[in-house]
């Protein structure tokens, strides 16, 4: 089944469900107002109290490290060229169209309303499809409709102007992929897109406070115009694994319970929360549904999530400069500061969504970490998307100390941080 740009640019009052105990969602309509197929998105969602708006790829809020694909022509068609209104391409690998897709980590649940297109005039996509997930694992992505419904441009992507495509239904999601499935052109394919929708949505959202890290902390959701707390009563891991994948990790590590509230102050808004681990969001679990929760204890549940392969955090620093640690094998370990230099630095802090680095710190500048030392003899051209994608001293454990660790200082575009 298929749908045509035409028919999307005019649809409105489409219908979707996201059914929730205690009536923490409803019907949202999406209306669609957009008069012309290179004019930006900006479809009203009734009940999500936001507007539809680019998100980020054209302005470079969406760092490049959240753009990744199967595969690329070369160097100079990475996915980082994809952005809309850019001077760039992502293209596929000559000769190799097929089962190629692009793919935008938006860093958080996102309501996803639709994309803006574009190709180029010799070398354009079709139709493609659609696919978005919580997570990004394999096992977890959905397609955008249970039918497989693909998007198909009628030819009009090869006029090389963008063209608007509204999604029949609104994604809840944080990984969106594009996978093209018929182009203009025998050998490859160029793309620029855009991602619309609205991250300003509150109500059945979720956060970790007062934690460590973005992995961990307290559990509060977003209800009728205030954040509040969940009872630690009957809290376990099914709970916090839905906590987890609805924040876009991969599972959870722990289910955290005897937590003092963050602020006396913080309703109780869930207690007895009873989800099976399968539900896409905390707010679609079963809880006691009165209208004032009473918790049997003080104490409020937290989670500890686990980090997706290769993450990275800076620690002992500030939020612009730390020690490099990197999460594989399932603990945090950190990288040795031999032939550790600025290029190194600059994959790292580009990686983290910082627009470069300032300085590369070697022999623990911020302290010494603890556990393995995952990386040694990191040898970056400059290039990479990830500190990964660098070359390094591979089938030999290495032996060097924490007293090497390195460091970096990052630029944020603003200010400047030296933590000398």
């Amino acid at each position: 089944m298929s749908f045509s740009a035409s028919n999307l640019l005019v649809l409105a009052a489409t219908l979707i469900t996201i059914t929730a105990p205690s009536q923490l969602c409803s019907a949202h309509p999406v209306v669609q107002d957009v008069t012309s197929q290179d004019q930006a998105s900006s479809s009203s969602i009734s009940g999500l109290s936001c507007t539809s708006s680019p998100l980020g790829m054209a302005s470079g809020a969406i760092p490049d490290s959240s753009l990744t694909a199967s595969d690329s022509y070369d160097w100079r068609y990475l996915p980082s060229k994809a952005r809309l209104n850019g001077t760039g391409w992502w293209a596929c690998p000559n000769g190799k169209p097929e089962g190629q897709w692009i793919q935008v980590d938006l860093g958080q649940y996102t309501a996803i309303t639709g994309v803006i297109v574009q190709g180029h005039r010799s070398y354009y996509i079709r139709t493609f499809a659609v696919n978005y997930s919580n997570t990004g694992e394999s096992n977890d992505w959905q397609k955008l409709t249970d039918r497989g419904q693909t998007v198909q441009l009628n030819g009009s992507n090869g006029s090389g102007q963008p063209v608007n495509v509204t999604f029949p239904v609104v994604l809840m999601a944080r990984f969106l992929r594009i996978l093209p499935l018929a182009w203009a052109g025998n050998y490859n394919y160029y793309l620029r897109f855009e991602v619309l929708g609205c991250r300003d949505f509150k109500s059945g959202m979720i956060r970790l406070v007062g934690g460590d890290d973005k992995w961990s902390g307290q559990v509060e959701i977003y209800r009728h115009d205030a954040w509040g707390a969940v009872c630690d009563s009957s809290w376990d891991m099914k709970d916090a694994t839905t906590v987890c994948h609805q924040l876009g990790f991969i599972e959870a590590l722990e289910a955290k319970t005897g937590l003092s509230s963050r602020e006396s102050d913080r309703p109780i808004v869930m207690n007895r929360v009873a989800c099976s681990g399968t539900e896409r969001r905390l707010a679609d679990c079963p809880f006691v549904c009165t209208g004032s929760q009473r918790c049997n204890s003080s104490t409020v549940a937290g989670v500890v999530c686990k980090p997706r392969p290769d993450e990275l955090r800076l620690v002992g620093g500030s939020h612009t400069s730390g020690r490099v640690e990197i999460y594989r094998g399932g603990s945090w370990g950190t990288i040795c500061d031999s032939n550790w230099n600025e290029t190194d630095a600059g994959i790292v802090c580009r990686q983290l969504g910082f627009s470069d680095a300032l300085e590369a710190k070697s022999a623990a500048h911020f302290g010494q970490g603890s556990g393995p030392v995952h990386m040694d003899g990191v040898s970056c051209e400059g290039s990479e998307e990830k500190i990964t994608d660098c070359p390094s001293y591979c089938w030999e454990e290495t032996r060097c100390s924490h007293s090497h660790d390195a460091g970096v200082i990052c630029s944020d575009g603003n200010t400047v941080t030296t933590n000398k």
